[in-house]
């Protein structure tokens, strides 16, 4: 293989979702992973991360991006296990707001959300709050099924997913990107490039003396605790953390502020571990098993990039989900496919680059 129509640099959920896509509507691509490291290395073995924010606090375009992922996940669910076989997990774990979130909703909520008495729903929380909002058709997937599930769908439909190499840098040749330089010494020659490799997009531009694109790469501590059974029924969004119970009864506990307001890691620790107990007081009684920092590429608000890059004509990009992820993938896949099929594209989500330093 050295020639492609399309490459999709990234194995990861955005990269493998802008793949099937792709190859839904006709196109052939190959995948190539972004660097050896590809999909979320940081994360332990079978941990469900999951980080959902209420739509009336996000831009109504992320919304809209929400919608349409739903439904077309709908979609491809039933498609992707019926064709691989591969349980997906699905199931409808229930979302439940505490504090911001559900005092700043609008008088009318909307479908699917309603008033709840928190301690009522989540016995084991300690709330002084006295109002709740809760969504009981919240759902996930195990996400690991997920990228297996789509590597096989992708792999059944002929497309080639590079396992043994990555890619090490962009060609660039005035405003063409005419192909990519892979770890092992191959090249790949391409019509088009895509980049949707996370939080890898900025070191791949970097090695290929580009500037990075205008994105914040904000990171996230994240603690897992093992208490041997579940203690939440359902997802819980407070005001400085979400809590999301594991299908083997561990918990996860995300930070949802950003990392660099902490003096230091140790620091950022004591005060996670202190907040997680008080929210949650049978934490306390046993030990963390993982601490860890993962990034969140994208703007606080949520708007992420699809399009061209502003420099080179046949490198596109989607990027910048922040803490979206899987929730608005296959929306972002769909237009970038209209795009690069002579659709007029999302203005609103243009490409753009950082000011050299």
């Amino acid at each position: 293989m050295s020639r492609a129509d399309l490459v999709v640099v990234g194995a990861g959920p955005v990269g493998l979702s802008t793949a099937f896509a792709l190859v839904e509507n006709g196109l052939s691509c190959v995948v190539v992973p972004a660097s050896a490291v590809d999909r979320q290395p940081e994360v332990p073995q079978d941990v469900e991360v999951s980080a959902p924010a209420a739509g009336w606090m996000q831009p109504s375009l992320v919304n809209q991006l929400q919608v349409r992922s739903r439904r077309l996940w709908m979609d491809w669910m039933v498609r992707l296990a019926q064709e691989t076989g591969v349980d997906l997990g699905y199931s409808r774990v229930g979302l439940l707001l505490v504090g911001g979130a559900a005092d700043t909703a609008p008088e009318s909520l909307e479908p699917g959300w309603e008033q709840v008495v928190p301690a009522h729903c989540e016995p084991r929380l300690s709330c002084a709050e006295i109002r709740g909002l809760f969504n009981p058709a919240f759902s996930q997937v195990r996400h690991k099924r997920l990228a297996h599930s789509l590597r096989l769908a992708l792999r059944g439909r002929g497309t080639v997913i590079v396992d043994d190499q990555h890619v090490r840098a962009v060609d660039v040749t005035g405003n063409v990107a005419p192909g990519l330089w892979l770890s092992g010494g191959d090249y790949l020659q391409a019509d088009a490039i895509i980049l949707a490799a996370e939080s890898d997009n900025d070191s791949l531009l970097f090695e290929s003396g580009l500037d990075a694109l205008e994105l914040p790469l904000p990171q996230a501590h994240h603690l897992l605790f093992n208490p041997g059974s579940r203690l939440l029924k359902h997802v819980v969004c407070t005001d400085d953390l979400v809590l999301v119970p594991q299908p083997d009864g561990r918990l996860l506990a995300i930070d949802t502020d950003r990392a660099d307001r902490y003096g230091g890691e140790d620091e950022a620790l004591d005060m996670l571990l202190t907040r997680a107990a008080n929210r949650l007081p049978a934490l306390s009684r046993f030990d963390l098993q993982r601490h860890w920092l993962a990034p969140r590429p994208g703007h606080e608000g949520g708007r992420p990039m699809l399009g061209p890059h502003p420099h080179l004509r046949n490198l596109w990009v989607n990027a910048g989900h922040f803490r979206n992820g899987l929730d608005i993938a296959p929306a972002m896949a769909e237009l970038l496919v209209e795009h690069l099929q002579g659709g007029p594209g999302f203005p609103e989500l243009g490409v753009t680059v950082a000011a050299p330093e």
